[in-house]
């Protein structure tokens, strides 16, 4: 049977049944969630994450370097141990958006449509869906390169791939690596050698459980080509194209590919030493549909959403940050 074709310079009377509903807290949490965890860092757990936080979290790290010393009769420490701590200050976000619902009728969701061409009552998580999805990209830059309103991200402050930049970001403490020139197939074995020497340096760091590499996809791909005309054996072709994208090591360490990174720039460290915060699960996030067309006269339909995030590195110099922006 032909499927039912609109005329869409006829004047169909649409009626979009989308309540002024708001989601907050536990309800809100399906929304959110789907924007601020959808990132790749953060959907396949290459950070600490936590979530329930109001405005910050105190993060303290114990250290304990050589404890163990001669026996004696008196009591004589070894070693002081020290208790150092990183706060993770959350910020406010939001998102405002705005669709006419006259741009969604011609697309793919009209083939739901009955024949008066009413929409179906899921159309509110269709809009929240596409809406979070969008803010999960954004976020994933965001956390990397730090922006404004968000503020100080892992590899920068501003957005900006500069020494400015990185020397105010949170890895700001991590031992620097600099790359002579811009990454590329022919020599990323060499950098990615010159940032796995610097991690052996740091006492105790490729031990961690975690340890690995975190690069963009740019990257990864050089990597993926060095490695195949390397003759590399990790299920790598001789085009360079690995037989699975993912699951490919240095030195037996996992590689993170992370697509919110800069380009030239890998990092060295441990899963739990990068830390995203989250007010999820708070009564202050929130998730609303607001049907604006039903109160202005408009065709508009708004969805706002209200949530805070940030970022911190757990232990300041347990890490390498490998880029052609040191000098």
């Amino acid at each position: 049977m032909a499927k039912n074709k609109y005329n869409l310079s006829k004047d169909y009377q649409f009626d979009i049944t989308v309540t002024d509903n708001t989601y907050a807290g536990k309800l809100a949490l399906p929304y959110v969630t789907a924007a601020v965890k959808s990132p790749d860092t953060i959907a396949k757990g290459y950070v600490r994450t936590i979530d329930g936080l109001n405005s910050k979290a105190v993060i303290s790290n114990l250290g304990v370097s050589d404890p163990v010393v001669a026996a004696a009769c008196s009591f004589s420490s070894g070693n002081d141990t020290s208790l150092t701590e990183q706060v993770l200050t959350l910020t406010d976000m939001k998102v405002n958006e705005e669709i006419c619902r006259g741009t969604v009728f011609p697309t793919w969701i009209g083939e739901n449509m009955d024949r008066n061409g009413n929409l179906p009552g899921t159309f509110e998580d269709f809009l929240l869906s596409a809406v979070a999805g969008k803010a999960g990209a954004h976020i994933e830059n965001m956390i990397w390169k730090g922006s404004s309103p968000f503020g100080t991200g892992f590899l920068s402050n501003d957005g900006t791939q500069d020494e400015a930049g990185a020397d105010a970001s949170q890895l700001k403490d991590f031992t620097e690596v600099d790359f002579a020139n811009a990454l590329a197939a022919t020599d990323i074995l060499t950098d990615m050698a010159s940032v796995y020497d610097a991690a052996v340096g740091i006492a105790g760091l490729t031990s961690k459980e975690g340890f690995g590499f975190y690069m963009n996809s740019k990257t990864y791909a050089f990597l993926i080509q060095a490695l195949a005309n390397a003759g590399s054996n990790q299920g790598i072709n001789s085009l360079g194209v690995a037989q699975s994208f993912e699951g490919i090591t240095y030195f037996g360490f996992p590689i993170y590919v992370c697509p919110g990174m800069f380009n030239d720039v890998i990092v060295a460290t441990y899963r739990e030493n990068l830390v995203f915060g989250t007010n999820l699960a708070t009564d202050w996030t929130e998730a609303r549909v607001i049907p604006t067309y039903a109160y202005d006269g408009s065709d508009n339909i708004r969805i706002v959403m209200n949530f805070a995030l940030g970022v911190q590195c757990a232990v300041a110099a347990d890490g390498v940050y490998g880029s052609t922006v040191w000098t």
